[in-house]
């Protein structure tokens, strides 16, 4: 076996880990559903990528193998959102800016 064949090889069991964390972070992901609030009553994690981002730990696993490597996006976390939620943040973002006028009855 060549170098270039072992560092592949390494390469290819590190982002098999990647897979099995990214496996072990679901399961947590779905105990914490279950469990985790803050004082308040509020979830401590809104999003799973807060939680285990996957596209950075292949991005950091591929950077070591591969040094020419470059992320396709350094924003990772717009990468991962459903059309619900870009719709969602999008019309929070115009109330925001367009809030509703209080209406008084007379």
């Amino acid at each position: 076996m060549t170098i270039a064949e072992y560092e592949l090889r390494m390469e290819a069991y590190n982002l098999k880990q990647v897979e099995k964390q990214y496996d072990s972070a679901t399961s947590a992901w779905m105990n914490r559903n279950a469990q985790a609030f803050d004082k308040d009553g509020n979830a401590v994690f809104t999003d799973f990528n807060d939680f285990f981002d996957k596209q950075e730990a292949i991005d950091q696993v591929r950077s070591t193998f591969e040094p020419d490597y470059k992320p396709l996006n350094s924003n990772s976390k717009q990468n991962h959102m459903s059309k619900q939620d870009i719709m969602i943040k999008r019309i929070k973002e115009y109330q925001k800016l367009h809030p509703r006028k209080e209406t008084t009855n007379e």
